[in-house]
């Protein structure tokens, strides 16, 4: 059962679309004119992501259950928690020293079930639209989409490999196709049903949002051969579909809902299409150099930019938006690229920690510890 679209070489097409996607959602957090609709990004995120991870749990050797498991968590601790930690030890004592009495009282609470990979259930329980920007926004609040993928990830490796490891189901990915296709048909029902009546759990639910996981998932399992006609037909409407959802979108749409699925399946299309032998318009403008390099730093990227764009306004109260905005991008740049070269690819490489399992979740305790005696040592100082 092995994926037809993720081939040992490089494509860095893939990257472009994660460069396509921390751009639209870098922008729409800064509040650049145009990119209202930019929380699109974390849709294309998902469907990407989706496809990748399926890609690379279907190559797994087949039979080895428990094996497959421990390598696949091993490797997603080392690529998520390492970086995710430094931001999340960082971002309370920042506000503290920065904004002092203007920091918000909840962001303790909030960086701690950030910790855990919660913090979507916890915006869930606040109820904390996504749209509405408060005087002390959270600083954490980007980590909801962390959250999901990682909710997603508890429980659907263990069914791949299921899948896997029965030869009858192995030798007919139709079984396994099927599944994927009551994943979507369910939870995009839900989104649906609930995105007006409870708009925060729609935005924020692994409910309401596993079917778009479980689209990348789908395109990972099957094999379609594009001709050169509906390659560039496909890469032309996958990218009009992401264009139209950034211009139509705003926060005040009803969303997920039905308008999730125009980003969502633009994406499905352009991963689609990558794979062909013929290069569309935009399969060569994900290609470039820039959006690659831009892709390769897309996790550092997300995972610092809103901490830069939502404490300066706090800071510099008189300065130009424009200034602001320059200041925000340049923060996460710069301490992206330092975190992804001296720590996010240092851990996510490192063959002796991705050799011993034992050793990597003793580094997850480590993490979890920093991070909540970092919500201490800003509660010990706030109250001196």
């Amino acid at each position: 059962m092995d994926s037809p679209y993720l081939p040992t070489s490089y494509r860095p097409d893939l990257q472009g679309i994660r460069a396509l996607a921390v751009i639209l959602v870098i922008f729409s957090h800064a509040g650049i004119s145009g990119f209202a609709g930019g929380f699109i990004g974390v849709d294309i995120f998902f469907v990407l992501s989706g496809f990748v991870i399926t890609s690379l749990l279907l190559r797994q050797p087949q039979g080895n259950f428990l094996s497959n498991l421990k390598v696949f968590y091993t490797r997603r601790i080392l690529r998520i928690l390492p970086a995710a930690t430094l931001v999340l030890v960082v971002t309370p004592l920042a506000a503290f020293f920065l904004i002092g009495d203007a920091m918000d009282p909840a962001l303790l609470s909030d960086v701690r079930w950030a910790n855990l990979f919660a913090a979507n259930w916890n915006l869930i329980n606040n109820g904390s639209s996504y749209f509405v920007a408060g005087v002390n926004p959270s600083l954490v609040t980007h980590f909801w989409s962390l959250a999901v993928e990682e909710q997603f990830y508890i429980l659907f490796p263990s069914t791949v490999f299921v899948f896997s490891y029965f030869k009858f189901l192995y030798k007919h990915k139709i079984y396994f196709q099927l599944f994927l296709i009551v994943i979507i048909a369910i939870s995009a029902w839900w989104s649906l049903t609930i995105t007006t009546s409870s708009p925060v759990e729609a935005y924020y639910s692994p409910f309401t949002r596993f079917w778009e996981l479980a689209i990348g998932a789908l395109i990972a399992s099957v094999s379609i051969q594009l001709n050169k006609l509906m390659t560039h037909l496909f890469d032309g409407i996958g990218f009009a579909l992401i264009i139209l959802s950034l211009a139509i979108l705003s926060p005040t749409s009803h969303y997920p809902g039905t308008l999730a699925w125009f980003p969502v399946c633009g994406t499905a299309l352009l991963i689609l299409t990558g794979t062909s032998s013929s290069t569309g318009l935009t399969k060569r403008f994900l290609s470039l150099k820039v959006m690659s390099t831009i892709g390769d730093l897309s996790y550092s990227l997300y995972l610092w930019h809103f901490i830069w764009i939502a404490i300066p306004p706090l800071v510099f109260t008189g300065l130009d938006p424009l200034w602001l905005i320059f200041l925000g991008i340049f923060g996460a740049v710069l301490t992206g690229l330092l975190s992804y070269h001296f720590l996010e690819n240092p851990f996510r490489h490192s063959e002796k920690l991705r050799g011993d399992p034992f050793s990597v979740f003793i580094l997850l305790g480590i993490c979890l510890v920093l991070v909540w005696d970092s919500t201490l040592i800003t509660n010990w100082l706030a109250t001196r």
